[in-house]
């Protein structure tokens, strides 16, 4: 189960696995049940983001680790999949919190109780809308390579400057692969702060509930 998270993410939290991957030794007990509650919990959240379960997210998981620890070896059109399970997280808190009057073209399009309408798309990937104007964009861009982090970067700037355009109010929002994040990336985003207002990691989204109700926040769901 340890290769459901990269060695790196593990590194983060405090609890590093590598010389128990390379068979050096075990864990005590009380660290084998911090690692057990924090890949459980990972596992639960891959569960319950979904209606209905797929098999595959849990190999896209195992893929991103993977991925990670391979510098780049799995490949990009694999953010296709992290778009997709950003977007039913999102689609699942709305129909939890009951806050959806209506939807369109299999959830593509839900109509909000309070007047405000949600569009699963692209450019942006998630739009929120209030009397046809946009209040929220939120860009997903799930590879990992970091050779093509900045281009990636370089398309969502583009996206939310047009939302930025559209309404300079709008809270514009970037998740990214966290693996795939590099010095030069984050001076990207820091210096165009004012595009792009908040940019989060795949990893907030799936391991991190402070970070999801932050996110949840942030679009007032």
């Amino acid at each position: 189960m340890l290769s459901m998270v990269s060695q790196k993410s593990m590194n983060r939290i405090g609890l590093p696995v590598t010389r128990y991957e390379a068979g050096k030794d075990g864990p005590d007990d009380e660290t084998a049940l911090a690692i057990a509650k924090h890949l459980n919990q990972i596992i639960s959240h891959l569960v319950e983001l979904d209606e209905k379960i797929d098999a595959r997210e849990f190999d896209l998981w195992r893929g991103m680790a993977a991925g990670s620890q391979a510098q780049g070896s799995w490949q990009n059109t694999k953010g296709n999949r992290v778009e997709a399970i950003v977007k039913g997280i999102l689609q699942r808190r709305l129909r939890e919190r009951e806050l959806v009057s209506g939807e369109k073209e299999d959830g593509l399009r839900m109509q909000l109780k309070d007047g405000r309408v949600v569009i699963f798309a692209d450019e942006p990937d998630v739009a929120i809308y209030r009397d046809n104007e946009i209040q929220v964009a939120v860009e997903i861009k799930g590879g990992i390579d970091e050779a093509g982090v900045l281009e990636r970067i370089g398309a969502a700037i583009k996206s939310l400057h047009r939302a930025k355009e559209e309404n300079h109010q709008s809270i514009t929002i970037l998740i990214l692969q966290g693996v795939s994040i590099t010095e030069k990336a984050r001076h990207d985003l820091v210096i165009n702060r004012d595009v792009v207002n908040h940019w989060f990691t795949m990893e907030d989204v799936l391991e991190s509930e402070s970070k999801r109700e932050e996110i949840f926040l942030l679009l007032g769901i």
